[in-house]
């Protein structure tokens, strides 16, 4: 008898987080972080932009076949469960397994059905997994639909979608969206603020961040008398 092996722990926080019921907003992950100095604008939490990172004791791709055998192993008991799907849609888009990835969001949205804190969930992930693809417009699109489920500003839509704006060449956008987020983060405006937000990105995501807030600091400084 082969004795199958214990879900990981993130994937144990997936099932308690969306196959039991939602949990209370994690502070550093689905709400605007509490302000060393005032906020000049406002942004609003969003339960639904949650992730669990893969781990970092292992490699990319180790953790992704390790959340794979996971979710999959989930997938047999909850064959249609939207965040299941989610998360495979996410893991397949970063193998390079776009059709398979799409069609699997695709099926998350259908078995959401009304349930709009899983359809923002998904159409967010979504997001992401086109922008890490490269396909930056059609991240906005799911980015820009989750926003319209939220109803308000959801706290990671100005600097999510900066860098979707920055990548296709419209600075200007980019940098009003920017500053966006740093009136409602005010974080986000200051070196070590901006290295603890960004401290667990991916490095392709870190690094269009990265130009952003060099143009934007290069920007306040010229303004300045």
């Amino acid at each position: 008898m082969v004795r199958s092996l214990p879900l990981s722990l993130a994937t144990v926080a997936l099932v308690a987080a969306f196959l039991i019921t939602p949990l209370p907003a994690v502070a550093d992950a689905t709400a605007p972080p509490a302000p060393s100095v005032a906020a000049t604008g406002r942004l609003d939490p969003d339960p639904a932009a949650r992730y669990w990172p893969l781990p970092a004791t292992m490699s990319e791709r180790a953790g992704q076949r390790l959340r794979l055998r996971d979710v999959e192993r989930l997938m047999k008991r909850y064959p249609d469960h939207p965040s299941l799907l989610r998360e495979r849609a996410y893991i397949r888009a970063k193998r390079g397994e776009i059709d398979a990835s799409e069609a699997d969001f695709a099926r998350a949205l259908q078995v959401a059905g009304s349930d709009t804190f899983l359809r923002r969930h998904v159409l967010w992930s979504q997001g992401w997994a086109r922008f890490d693809s490269g396909r930056d417009q059609a991240a906005l699109h799911a980015w820009k639909e989750a926003v319209d489920l939220h109803g308000g500003t959801p706290f990671w839509w100005p600097y999510t979608a900066a860098l979707a704006e920055w990548r296709q060449g419209r600075r200007e956008e980019a940098m009003a969206l920017y500053n966006q987020a740093v009136a409602g983060m005010p974080q986000y405006g200051t070196e070590r603020g901006f290295a603890e937000r960004t401290a667990h990105w991916p490095e392709s995501q870190f690094a269009v961040a990265s130009a952003i807030f060099t143009a934007w600091q290069a920007s306040k400084r010229a303004a300045q008398p």
